[in-house]
C-alpha cells in the first residue's frame, strides 16, 4: 500500500513530527523514505533573513548567508536520513530549489503517500500552513498532515458523508486497516438524522465483506464540533477524509480544514490524481464528503 513515503522537511518542529510519523508508517509497511527539502529561489528571500522563514534555528545559529543556509539544510537532511536508517528503512534524500508545493507535487508522482507537518515555519497562526494547504489541493497522492505528536495510527476515524469522496477515503482506510490491524470508527456528522441513517447504511454495506474491526456512528450537529467530539469519545489517533471533484478540478472540501481545526492528530486526505486548477471551497460546514 505504501511502498514509498515522501516526507517534506523544512527544519521545523512540525516537520520533525512528520519524519517520526513517516518512520512509524515505514516500519509497518517496510517502505522506502524519500526525504525532501526545498529552498526558495535566489532573490525571493533577503540573504540576511534566510534562516527565519525557511528553517528554525536557535538565536545566534541563524545562517548569515545562502551558502551557510544550504549547508544547514543538507546537514538536516542527513541527520533525518540517519534516523530513518537506524529504524531499518531505506532512505533517499532530495534537496531542491523552487516553490515547495510545486516541487513536492512533482516528487509525489513516484510515491504512495506524502507526509508533512500541519504548518511548518510559516503558519504559526494558521491551523493549516499555506504551503501544506496548496500541496493538498494539487497533490496526486494522499497527503498525511501530521499533528503535534506521533501516533500509532491504530484507531482510525473515517469522516464519512456517503458521497464518492468519502467512499474513496473509506476504501483506502479499509485497506490500511486490513494491513495494520487498525480499528475503524466510521462517523457521519449531519443535522439531518434520516440522511445520517442512510449514509451509515451505505458504509455498512461497503464494509460488510471487509475483514477489519469497525464501528459505525451517526452524529447529529455541526461537523467541526461533531468530529472533534468523536475523536475524543472514540479515542481516535488518526482521521481519514476525502477530496471531491467539482467540474474539471479537485475540490478539497471544507471539512478537511474543519477537522484540522478540531483535532491535533494526523489527518490523511485521500484523493485521486489531481489535474491542474484545483481550488478550495469557502463553505465551512458542508457535509463530510
Amino acid at each position: 500500500m505504501f511502498t514509498s513515503i515522501l516526507v517534506g522537511l523544512d527544519g521545523s518542529l512540525q516537520a520533525e513530527v512528520a519524519l517520526s510519523q513517516a518512520i512509524k508508517i515505514g516500519q509497518r509497511f517496510r517502505a522506502r523514505l524519500v526525504l525532501a527539502h526545498v529552498t526558495p529561489p535566489p532573490g525571493q528571500t533577503g540573504e540576511m533573513a534566510l534562516g527565519a522563514p525557511w528553517m528554525e534555528f536557535t538565536p545566534g545559529s541563524i545562517p548569515a548567508s545562502r551558502v551557510q543556509h544550504e549547508q544547514a539544510a543538507r546537514d538536516m537532511l542527513e541527520e533525518s536520513a540517519g534516523a530513518g536508517r537506524r529504524a531499518g528503512l531505506e532512505v533517499e534524500t532530495i534537496w531542491r530549489q523552487g516553490l515547495v508545493p510545486d516541487i513536492l507535487r512533482a516528487l509525489a508522482e513516484d510515491v504512495g503517500v506524502v507526509v508533512v507537518g500541519r504548518t511548518g515555519v510559516q503558519g504559526a497562526k494558521d491551523p493549516l500552513g499555506p504551503e501544506t494547504r496548496e500541496l493538498i489541493r494539487r497533490c496526486p497522492r494522499p497527503v498525511l498532515v501530521c499533528g503535534t505528536t506521533t501516533t500509532a495510527m491504530d484507531r482510525v476515524l473515517v469522516a464519512y458523508g456517503g458521497g464518492p469522496a468519502s467512499e474513496g477515503a473509506l476504501a483506502f482506510a479499509t485497506r490500511f486497516a486490513s494491513i495494520t490491524g487498525a480499528h475503524l470508527d466510521v462517523v457521519h456528522v449531519s443535522r439531518d438524522a434520516e440522511a445520517g441513517a442512510r449514509a451509515i447504511a451505505r458504509a455498512s454495506g461497503a464494509l460488510s465483506l471487509a475483514m477489519v474491526s469497525f464501528d459505525l456512528h451517526s452524529v447529529e450537529g455541526d461537523l467541526e464540533q461533531g468530529i472533534g467530539e468523536a475523536v475524543e469519545r472514540f479515542g481516535a489517533d488518526t482521521v481519514f477524509a476525502g477530496a471531491t471533484k467539482e467540474g474539471e478540478a479537485w475540490l478539497v472540501p471544507s471539512h478537511t480544514e474543519a477537522i484540522l481545526r478540531a483535532t491535533d492528530i494526523p489527518v490523511l486526505v485521500h484523493m485521486p490524481p489531481v489535474p491542474s486548477g484545483a481550488r478550495t471551497t469557502s463553505h465551512r460546514n458542508s457535509p463530510s464528503g
